[in-house]
């Protein structure tokens, strides 16, 4: 199911910074001590104590910040650009207006607002119906136009569950729940969904679950719709970090460009091996999904 609509919230400005974040945005906001470690401390002091929403910019636009409960807008907050800024300067570089961009795992809309902002086509999948409506009603904003799959991205056609690991709500992940009223579907029926044509970038982080979600689209999807850059969240599992590693990069469909502690850039080659990953994927797939 596709979401176009905007969120119904609170006036843009109805929760202004406080002094205290004021000055912290000062110092660290889009500037070169917003990349040190210097940082961490003035990010707990930004939000130490506050519960409600921060309403302020990021990349130029206007932006309902969540610190208390979310870390991408804890540190987006307080640092702006100079978070995920290696990740920011690959997008910068590689997108095009016009070009689509495809956002799984998309939060608050971090990396989809960027995109937007540089004139992409923007798809996001989100299935936390929290994060969802804060990341329409950024966008509701700043007046962007997106496009909401609010699912989630698996293996299978299912049912699942929001699974919190802890305070962060952009670190939950899913889980099979046959009570559950939220949705998994495979990759390739979300592009197609979206009516996607080509996937200029993709970006992808959902908690461990990357391998899942990409296996069987590269196993199932035409080569027409492979992303021309894929930016991946390191798999903390060795075994599913192997089975990427195999299926993307060792079959010879994507070869790694960049990498940060937290991302790797990858980016399609072309033109692609006449022998495809089908095989291996499948041979992964049943190894770690079963």
């Amino acid at each position: 199911m596709l979401q176009t609509r905007l969120a119904t919230t609170p006036a843009y400005g109805t929760y202004p910074l406080t002094p205290r974040q004021r000055v912290i945005r000062a110092l660290f906001h889009d500037t070169v001590l917003g990349l040190a470690r210097i940082r961490r401390p003035f990010i707990r002091w930004f939000w130490d104590g506050v519960c409600t929403p921060v309403d302020a910019t990021l990349f130029g636009l206007r932006v309902r910040f969540h610190p208390h409960d979310n870390q991408t807008d804890e540190k987006g907050a307080v640092c702006g650009s100079a978070y995920n800024a290696r990740e920011l300067k690959w997008i910068r570089r590689a997108l095009r207006p016009g070009d689509v961009f495809l956002d799984i795992g998309a939060n608050m809309g971090f990396f989809s607002l960027f995109a937007a902002s540089r004139g992409a086509h923007v798809v996001a999948i989100e299935p936390n119906p929290v994060l969802q409506a804060r990341l329409l009603a950024n966008f509701g904003f700043n007046r962007l136009p997106v496009t909401l799959i609010p699912e989630a991205v698996g293996e299978a056609h299912r049912a699942v569950e929001i699974v919190r690991q802890n305070a962060d709500l952009g670190s939950a992940t899913v889980a099979p729940s046959e009570t559950a009223r939220i949705a998994m579907s495979p990759l390739l029926d979300h592009v197609r969904e979206a009516g996607l044509s080509g996937i200029d970038i993709l970006k992808i982080d959902i908690e461990g679950y990357e391998d899942r979600a990409l296996l069987p689209f590269f196993r199932d999807a035409p080569a027409h719709l492979f992303p021309r850059l894929i930016i991946i969240e390191h798999a903390t599992d060795p075994g599913r970090r192997q089975a990427l590693q195999d299926g993307l990069i060792g079959s010879g469909l994507y070869r790694q460009r960049a990498r940060t502690r937290a991302n790797a850039l990858l980016e399609r080659c072309d033109p692609l091996p006449s022998a495809s990953l089908r095989q291996g994927a499948d041979e992964q797939l049943l190894q770690f999904t079963a």
